[in-house]
């Protein structure tokens, strides 16, 4: 077989193609791996986009248990108004545990965002298991109370009798319509 002039500008033509094709392939090939990196990127997004949305569905569950806590929180407040009431009611526990109040004193009450805080000095004397029975009685209210501060101090001439001097703290629910009327 002769190669002529032809058949060198066949071949010449062919090595061209080969090399356009070769050249055309690395760029569509490069086009595709940068593709495909997107992709993978886009997939790590979305990967951790579910797992920070992963807990949201139970958000609204969480939500309204917070509320019905707050409801039952906000159910124990007395309204302002009920203090000489809750007051009474704590200085008549005393005495039916055979307990001498020496001082009830109620102090500046603290605000907070939705209830407020009556601090009540209280100074008891008396028996220990009635002061024990009346401890348990203020446990078993049905309001919120705590005792932040609590002495106690034997008597010494007569055995199993006491004093207490406490802070009784009591929760409420402050009257809105008279902080709306200032």
């Amino acid at each position: 077989m002769k190669i002529g002039f032809r058949e060198i500008i066949f071949l010449t033509l062919m090595a061209g193609l080969l090399v356009v094709a070769f050249l055309w392939f690395k760029k569509s090939d490069g086009k595709r791996v940068d593709i495909l990196a997107d992709i993978n990127k886009d997939q790590s997004a979305l990967t951790n986009l579910r797992t920070a949305t992963a807990g949201i569905a139970d958000l609204g569950r969480k939500l309204d248990e917070l509320q019905q806590a707050i409801t039952f929180f906000e159910s124990k407040l007395p309204q302002e108004k009920e203090m000489d009431k809750i007051l009474k009611e704590v200085w008549q526990m005393a005495e039916a545990n055979n307990l001498q109040t020496k001082k009830v004193q109620t102090m500046k009450s603290q605000r907070g965002s939705n209830f407020s805080e009556q601090p009540i000095q209280l100074s008891l004397s008396g028996d220990f298991n009635g002061y024990y029975s009346f401890l348990l009685q203020l446990e078993k209210l049905p309001r919120l109370t705590r005792i932040t501060e609590m002495k106690l101090e034997k008597i010494s001439e007569r055995d199993g009798e006491m004093t207490a001097q406490m802070t009784l703290n009591i929760f409420f629910e402050p009257d809105t319509s008279a902080a709306s009327a200032h």
